[in-house]
């Protein structure tokens, strides 16, 4: 009863999870201002503060259960926004390459397919996240460790600052 019950909590995951990728469309990006215009700014410090252990036990000590249960779930669906944030400015900025790819410089094209191929894996490591989030909401007393993705998270913004070193004046 509980392998079928972790079966189809396991499947319900999934699909929501492809759901959202299906239906998250980033916004149209046409060069480097769009990009400036349409990127979401995000403050890693206050998602490391959301995922922060201590803070969790502090939190778990200081609660009733029921209330921390309630104010993990509530944890969970912010750092949950703020990953989708993360995902439409890998979305925008594996565009952004594509539009550098086609200007026809080969270093310039050179540094954007190492912006879209950061792009791409920073994505699937945003599904893994997106997934031990949703078994930490389903399941709070879980302990699932999350995969790290700030280091890729910067990687990919340095992967921008090689593509405007190269010129983003080809793109405007």
């Amino acid at each position: 009863m509980v392998s079928t019950l972790l079966v189809l909590t396991a499947a319900a995951s999934a699909l929501a999870l492809a759901w959202s990728l299906l239906r998250s469309v980033p916004p149209e990006i046409r060069n480097q201002l769009d990009w400036e215009e349409r990127k979401h700014e995000i403050d890693v410090q206050i998602f490391r503060a959301l995922l922060d252990g201590g803070e969790e036990t502090y939190l778990r000590s200081s609660l009733s259960h029921n209330q921390f249960q309630e104010f993990r779930r509530k944890r969970i669906r912010l750092a949950l926004r703020m990953l989708r944030l993360v995902e439409e400015n890998a979305g925008m900025l594996m565009r952004l390459g594509q539009l550098a790819r086609m200007k026809g410089d080969p270093t310039l094209t050179e540094k954007a397919d190492e912006l879209v191929a950061t792009a791409m894996q920073f994505r699937l490591n945003l599904l893994l996240a997106k997934l031990s989030f949703c078994l930490k909401w389903l399941f709070p007393s879980w302990t699932v460790s999350l995969p790290a993705f700030e280091a890729r998270y910067q990687h990919l913004l340095d992967s921008v600052a090689r593509v405007q070193q190269r010129g983003w004046q080809a793109l405007t």
